[in-house]
C-alpha cells in the first residue's frame, strides 16, 4: 500500500467541527488531575475479545463495551491501520469518518502540536495528526489519530491524553466515553455520547448496507481498470449508504488497482465546465467529487455525482455519455468511458483498459 493524499480542500477548510461549537467551558471546572473521565455511563460487559487484542504484540486496546459504537470504531481503526500501514493519520480519519455507526455529516482534517478541542491542555509529542468529528451541531463527540516517531514512549502519550481530556470541553454537551488505545506507534482517542450505542447498526459485517438500492450497471468489459473501480464504488456504497460524493470518490481513489508509484487524490467540484466533456457544462447534480492522478498525463478522469432525491437519473446519465470526450486531453486518449449509478449517486469514469504499470 501506498499515502494516499486527499485533494478535497474544500471539505477539510470549510469543515466547523461543532466539537467548540459553544465555546469552553471555565478552566475551573476541568476534571481534577487523576479524576476518573473514562464514563459517566458505567460498563456493562468487557468486549469478548479483549483479552485477546492485548495479548498482541503492538496492540494496546481501550476499555469499552461489546457491541457499542466505540468497540464498533475500534474494530474498524484496528482493522485499518494493520491493512494499509502506510495511511496518513488523516486518510484514517476520513475512514472511520464513513462508519456506518456516525450518522452524523462527520469529516477528517490534519492537526498540529497544541489547543485540540476535547482537552483541557495543550497536546504534543506527535509527528502528525488528525481529527474526526461532525461538520455542525452539537454532538460531543471528538476523535483523533496520532503517529509518534519510532521508538517514543506509547504509554506516557496515552497517560497524557488520558489525563488531560475534558469531556465536558464543549459546554451544551457532555461526552459519556473516553476511549484510548493504540497499535504500534498510531494512538487512537475518542469521545462520544451514550446515544450513539443505541442509534449504531446492529450485526457485524454488512450492517447498514442498503438491500434494496436501485443500482444501474455500467456496460464495462471485464478484467479492465473501468470494473475494478466501479466494483470499488459498488462496495463503497453498500458498505457506506451515506457516504457523501467526496467520500465515494476518496475511497475510489484509494483502490488497490491504481500503481504504487500513482499519486491519485479527490476534490470536490461545482456544476460547470469540467475536464473530460466537449463545451458542455455539467449541471443537475447537487454535490459532486472528481478522483484521478494529481500529476503527469494520464488518461484518467473519474466524477461521483450526488443527484437530488428523485431526480432523472438515467437523463444525466445520458448527458454524461453523449457529451464525454476520451480525447480532452490532447496527449492521451482514454480506453474506456464507465457511467453507472447506486440510487442517486452517478459513477462517470474514463481511463485506459489497464492500470499504468501493469
Amino acid at each position: 500500500m501506498r499515502m494516499k493524499k486527499i485533494l478535497a480542500v474544500a471539505l477539510s477548510v470549510a469543515m466547523v467541527f461543532s466539537l467548540a461549537a459553544c465555546g469552553k467551558k471555565d478552566e475551573g471546572k476541568n476534571p481534577a488531575e487523576g479524576e476518573n473521565i473514562t464514563a459517566t455511563v458505567a460498563p456493562t460487559a468487557p468486549a469478548e475479545d479483549e483479552s485477546d487484542d492485548k495479548a498482541e504484540a503492538g496492540v494496546i486496546t481501550p476499555d469499552f463495551v461489546a457491541g457499542t459504537a466505540g468497540e464498533k470504531l475500534w474494530n474498524d481503526f484496528l482493522a485499518t491501520v494493520k491493512g494499509n500501514p502506510d495511511l496518513a493519520p488523516v486518510d484514517v480519519a476520513n475512514l472511520l469518518s464513513l462508519n456506518p455507526v456516525i450518522q452524523f455529516m462527520a469529516g477528517g482534517m490534519e492537526v498540529e502540536p497544541g489547543y485540540l478541542a476535547g482537552f483541557s491542555e495543550e497536546i504534543s509529542g506527535f509527528e502528525s495528526g488528525a481529527m474526526y468529528g461532525p461538520m455542525m451541531g452539537s454532538i460531543a463527540f471528538a476523535g483523533y489519530i496520532f503517529e509518534l516517531a519510532d521508538g517514543a514512549d506509547v504509554n506516557a502519550f496515552i497517560n497524557t491524553l488520558k489525563s488531560k481530556a475534558d469531556p465536558r470541553w464543549n459546554i451544551c454537551v457532555s461526552a459519556d466515553y473516553t476511549q484510548v488505545g493504540a497499535y504500534e506507534n498510531t494512538v487512537y482517542f475518542l469521545m462520544y455520547p451514550a446515544e450513539m450505542d443505541n442509534a449504531a447498526p446492529e450485526g457485524g459485517e454488512g450492517a447498514g448496507d442498503v438491500v434494496d438500492a436501485t443500482v444501474i450497471y455500467p456496460d464495462v468489459a471485464e478484467n479492465t481498470w473501468g470494473e475494478s473501480l466501479w466494483e470499488a464504488f459498488e462496495t463503497t456504497m453498500n458498505d457506506n449508504p451515506s457516504a457523501t460524493a467526496v467520500d465515494a470518490a476518496f475511497m475510489v481513489s484509494m483502490h488497490e488497482s491504481i500503481p504504487e508509484e500513482a499519486m491519485f487524490g479527490s476534490a470536490e467540484i461545482m456544476p460547470g465546465l469540467l475536464a473530460g466533456f466537449n463545451n458542455y457544462e455539467v449541471t443537475g447534480f447537487k454535490s459532486g467529487a472528481m478522483f484521478g492522478p494529481m500529476m503527469g498525463s494520464v488518461a484518467f478522469i473519474g466524477y461521483v455525482f450526488e443527484l437530488e432525491e428523485g431526480a432523472d437519473v438515467n437523463a444525466f446519465m445520458t448527458n454524461l455519455t453523449d457529451n464525454a470526450d476520451p480525447r480532452w486531453n490532447i496527449c492521451v486518449e482514454a480506453d474506456q468511458t464507465v457511467v453507472g449509478a447506486y440510487n442517486n449517486m452517478v459513477f462517470f469514469l474514463m481511463c485506459p483498459n489497464s492500470a499504468q504499470g501493469e
